[in-house]
């Protein structure tokens, strides 16, 4: 397992759901604060160093691309559930966003 990326959570859960999309899978550690005033990254692990190469190609487009900040809601085309634009799958059916971030 190799570290990809730490970032702020919104910008982590879009890269994971970029790498959902591509098929590489990943975990994300250090998501909650485990002590009070301390303030840690959450970090993005690619599950097989094979993958690591195109998930970095990933990386790399989420970094050109515009920033998951400014990306405006967005309709779930499996269940029509209406999002927030920082979201890359919906909360309702876990389907992803379908527009390329």
């Amino acid at each position: 397992m190799k570290l990809l990326f730490a970032s702020k959570i919104e910008d982590v859960d879009v890269v994971k759901g970029m790498l959902a999309e591509e098929g590489i899978e990943c975990e994300v550690t250090n998501d909650t604060i485990p002590y009070p005033g301390a303030l840690f990254d959450p970090q993005l692990w690619v599950v097989k160093d094979s993958d690591f190469a195109r998930a970095s190609a990933v990386v790399e487009v989420f970094r050109k691309s515009t920033s998951p900040d400014k990306l405006g809601p967005w309709t779930c085309q499996s269940c029509g559930e209406q999002l927030e634009g920082q979201f890359s799958s919906c909360w309702k059916c876990g389907a992803l966003r379908n527009e390329t971030v």
